[in-house]
């Protein structure tokens, strides 16, 4: 199959096939699952901003300040 014709058929699937057709695919050309996940959270969910994802991924990575630094103390330049 050509990719022409993989398009072709591609656009005639539901959304829903599509999209996991689509994470199928992502999970086979990349070995970071969670890069995987946070791709198809972003898809699956288009009505949230990008800055609301940084801050759930920063929360799950463990990047995070408690409240009294955050509120009290001047924040450090982030690279």
């Amino acid at each position: 199959m050509s990719a022409a014709d993989f398009a072709n058929q591609w656009e005639q699937l539901p959304r829903q096939e599509r999209m996991e057709a689509a994470r199928r695919i992502l999970e086979s050309l990349c070995v970071n699952k969670k890069a995987v996940e946070r791709i198809m959270r972003r898809l699956e969910n288009p009505d949230i901003h990008e800055d609301v994802w940084r801050g759930i991924e920063d929360a799950e990575d463990g990047r995070t300040v408690d409240m009294e630094t955050a509120l009290y103390e001047k924040p450090s330049d982030r690279k």
